[in-house]
């Protein structure tokens, strides 16, 4: 869900920036008010641009002799300019003064935060990152959900046993959730939409994150980015003693946190975190990984969600696509499936440049039932779990994107590069 800016009347001279995190007090007059007005406004102009186009990171990239500045939209990186170097200082100036860091710094690595407000009502939170390369300072802005783009599980994706599978066990008083994928594939957006779910006056949730990136309304939220002598499971454990009912990790980074999660699990409390491993069922020799004994960890998973993003076909753009049964039989399809299908594929447009529009998760959902904790228990491996999980019926990650492809959500082109499927074998 993308904010509709394009229904707004902005005039970029009017934004306004405030300061969140890491910001100085000491900010002098010349530094609020750069001599040079041309790249204020243009950074505004580029911010607003980059957000009607829906990108989640904006990259400035110095080099010898050009600036350059690229988008992430759907996932892919776009570039959109190339400037001159002193104009590009002029830029990272900027950026860095309204993120609150410090300008006389080159060297060394910053991060910060600041929201630009559009009108009286709404408001764009970015995260700021800064670090030294060759031939200057990269700076990566990372635009964060508004709380209103949180969706309903059942716009995320998921088919309707996978919600109802979701549903029914994050209403359990304990265990634990993970939701698994490489880093942009909507992790946090899922974590986020299951703590809206579970999120009323008769729930008292905690959140440990590094850093927050959407404000919940409450939930009792904790940012351990700038207090970095302060550890994930230090936090984990002093929340225990604030009689949570849900405590959400954002990443189960080590075997301490690990520990600490496991035990609150057992205590009867529900545990949420974010793990990074390319399958529902290769979550748990991830575990086994980061120390995790096998019985801990049939006794305390509930629930293990894997997940990816597939770009969007613009509807309408996209145009009938004709593939061949060969290719179609080397992604997953069968024989009798092949004959009643009706494919498309992306048409760039005048609107689309790329021919896709938005993104959508494809999903595997696997629930530990009394069988699975059994077979974690013998120390079965991955490949076994999901032979397993297909005897009950259980969606792949395969299954679900062969599924938005045959919906004409998306197109084989989109399937292949996001579940790295070759035309020559077969992938989960």
């Amino acid at each position: 869900m993308q904010l509709n800016l394009n229904a707004l009347d902005i005039n970029p001279d009017n934004l306004v920036f405030t300061l969140q995190e890491n910001s100085r007090d000491n900010l002098t007059p010349d530094e609020l008010t750069h001599n040079d007005q041309t790249a204020p406004l243009f950074l505004n102009r580029m911010l607003l641009d980059a957000v009607k186009t829906g990108a989640s990171d904006i990259h400035f990239e110095p080099f010898e002799e050009s600036l350059r500045i690229r988008l992430r939209v759907d996932g892919v990186m776009q570039e959109i300019n190339h400037l001159p170097t002193g104009f590009g200082r002029q830029l990272i100036i900027r950026l860095k003064v309204i993120a609150g860091l410090d300008i006389s710094e080159h060297h060394g690595t910053q991060s910060g935060r600041f929201r630009m407000l559009l009108d009286d009502k709404t408001g764009l939170d970015f995260r700021c990152s800064i670090t030294p390369t060759l031939y200057g300072e990269t700076v990566v802005l990372r635009l964060l959900h508004l709380p209103s783009e949180l969706l309903d599980l059942t716009m995320l994706g998921l088919s309707q046993p996978q919600i109802q599978l979701i549903q029914h066990v994050s209403q359990r008083l304990q265990g634990m959730i993970l939701v698994t994928g490489p880093t942009g594939s909507g992790k946090t957006v899922t974590l986020y939409t299951l703590l809206k779910q579970l999120n009323n006056h008769q729930r008292n949730i905690y959140t440990v994150e590094d850093p927050v990136e959407i404000n919940l309304p409450g939930v009792n939220q904790i940012n351990i980015s700038a207090r970095q002598s302060i550890t994930f499971a230090n936090i984990a454990r002093s929340i225990l003693r604030q009689d949570p009912d849900v405590i959400m990790l954002g990443e189960m980074r080590d075997e301490e946190t690990i520990d600490t999660a496991i035990k609150a699990s057992h205590t009867g409390h529900l545990v949420l975190s974010t793990l990074h491993a390319t399958s529902a069922t290769k979550a748990i020799p991830r575990l086994r990984n980061l120390g995790v004994n096998d019985h801990n960890i049939g006794s305390t998973l509930s629930l293990v969600i894997s997940q990816r993003l597939l770009r969007k076909l613009d509807p309408n753009s996209r145009e009938r696509d004709e593939v061949s049964p060969q290719r179609l039989k080397a992604i997953g399809f069968k024989d009798d499936e092949i004959a009643e299908l009706q494919l498309y594929r992306a048409k760039p447009s005048d609107t689309s440049r790329t021919g896709y529009k938005g993104r959508i998760g494809i999903f595997q959902v696997l629930p530990i039932n009394h069988d699975l904790e059994g077979l974690i228990a013998t120390g079965a491996n991955d490949q076994q779990l999901e032979i397993y999980a297909e005897q009950q019926g259980l969606a792949s990650l395969r299954q679900s994107a062969l599924d938005k492809l045959k919906a004409g959500i998306t197109d084989i082109n989109e399937v292949q590069r996001v579940l790295g499927l070759a035309e020559n074998r077969i992938a989960e």
